[in-house]
């Protein structure tokens, strides 16, 4: 399963890496996420339990966090949950000043050659991991244009 969500944000990319970064603020950014536990964080990975919503279904996994600043560049490696073994990675590329393109890429392959086929893309990719990567990005674009003004 593969999907990427990408979207233009018109503002500073350190604001906008800022708070893609800051696991621990998302669920008072974007609501539709219930909770982010960090439990453990050595100041390289930080190690976290994540739960969202797709509608009025509740979603949850584990993760691990890495973030490069100096490359403008997030990643994370699902440790649990159905989503376990799921790289995703955020890249920022300013396309001119103050123009940002953020892109959220996914990757999973089940153990299982069933489950990669209609159960990951169809279920797992189409119906809930582009759906919350898509409101995620919206929503960091409302809060960073939002500022500008």
């Amino acid at each position: 399963m593969h999907t990427e969500n990408q979207i233009t944000i018109h503002g500073d990319a350190d604001r906008i890496f800022a708070l893609a970064a800051d696991i621990a603020a998302w669920p008072r950014l974007l609501p539709h996420y219930r909770w982010v536990k960090v439990f453990q964080d050595d100041g390289r990975v930080k190690q976290a339990e994540m739960a969202a919503r797709r509608g009025k279904f509740p979603v949850k996994w584990q993760t691990a966090q890495v973030v490069l600043p100096e490359e403008r560049r997030i990643f994370f490696f699902h440790t649990g949950g159905v989503t376990r073994g799921m790289y995703v990675e955020w890249t920022l590329r300013e396309t001119e000043r103050g123009v940002v393109q953020v892109t959220i890429f996914h990757e999973l392959s089940y153990p299982l050659p069933p489950l990669t086929g209609w159960f990951a893309r169809g279920v797992v990719g189409a119906l809930f991991v582009r759906h919350i990567a898509g409101l995620t990005l919206a929503r960091v674009k409302e809060i960073v244009e939002s500022e500008k003004s």
